[in-house]
């Protein structure tokens, strides 16, 4: 089915879309487009950005975590690689969690119901329990775990500046961005926030089955359009540890993220199987490199982490 002359329009407009310049909602392309005024508000010169450099200045490595749907363990995932990095050559680690409405790092850390100080040099992060990881995060700035958070596009941009420009991160390895699902204002805001400050790149998550293939699909789109270097794609749930024998098992049929990957020329990170016992550490908080490091997906993602290493310094 051939496009009409209107979808190409559209898509040629898409690919002219200057949301990461400081022609953001000025430009003619941007004329009739839904996200015109946040991107207005967003562009030209901001006067934080100073801070916010020399605060990233201090992370050798910033990596953003990146799903084109929700429900793929894309904060499982961050939250695993964290350990792992924390773990391979005693790196420092932080991790910053940007799903403004529906955050679950500080419960993955074991620091959930913990409070935020504000010092003179700023916010605080808190410290995991494992691995001595920095986190920073919405959750721990609301009075219950049970409030919700109910914020327009310019309040999560904002919350986002804060989380970057406000916290006293320190001296760090590594930054990992834990970003909710899709391509919307949160991914843009981080993006041009971290745009002086270098970032390594982004590794895309997703689980095998041609649903979650479709949505990677615009993620890598996104990707491109932005300038964001893809570091490679994890495949989740790529298979189910037996509890009883080890033996992992196949759930979704299909090459999965390989074709993918070579379509786009981008790595294969890895394969992660889905394990009970880690999926007891994760609700517990406690550490699944300590308590199972034979387990396969522990295994998995010890060798993601060393692949993500090797990329990123060569």
């Amino acid at each position: 089915m051939m496009n009409s002359p209107e979808n190409n329009e559209d898509e040629e407009k898409l690919a002219e879309c200057p949301a990461s310049s400081e022609e953001a909602g000025r430009s003619s392309v941007c004329e009739g487009c839904p996200g015109q005024t946040l991107c207005r508000m967003q562009g030209g010169p901001d006067p934080d950005q100073e801070i916010i450099d020399v605060r990233m200045g201090a992370i050798k490595h910033k990596i953003l975590i990146l799903s084109g749907k929700g429900g793929v363990g894309k904060s499982t995932v961050a939250y695993l690689l964290s350990l792992a990095l924390a773990k391979c050559q005693s790196s420092k680690v932080g991790v910053v969690d940007l799903d403004i409405c529906g955050p679950s790092i500080p419960k993955l850390l074991g620091v959930e119901n913990q409070p935020i100080i504000q010092t003179p040099y700023g916010w605080k992060p808190l410290v995991s329990p494992n691995g001595d990881i920095k986190v920073m995060s919405v959750a721990s700035l609301l009075d219950s775990d049970k409030t919700s958070v109910i914020f327009r596009g310019p309040r999560k941009t904002g919350l986002i500046k804060r989380f970057l420009k406000d916290t006293f991160w320190g001296k760090l390895d590594f930054l990992i961005c834990d970003t909710p699902p899709g391509t919307s204002d949160e991914h843009m805001s981080i993006v041009k926030l971290l745009k002086n400050a270098k970032p390594d790149g982004a590794v895309l998550v997703t689980t095998p089955q041609e649903v979650a293939m479709a949505t990677m699909r615009k993620e890598l789109s996104f990707c491109k359009k932005m300038g964001v270097t893809v570091l490679g794609l994890v495949e989740n749930m790529s298979g189910l540890v037996c509890p009883c024998c080890k033996e992992t098992t196949e759930i979704f049929p299909g090459s999965g993220v390989a074709s993918l990957a070579e379509s786009y020329g981008v790595p294969v990170l890895g394969s992660i199987p889905m394990d009970p016992m880690i999926t007891e550490c994760c609700e517990s908080g406690r550490d699944p490199m300590e308590n199972y490091p034979e387990s396969p997906t522990v295994r998995s993602m010890m060798g993601i982490s060393n692949h993500l290493i090797s990329l990123i310094n060569r």
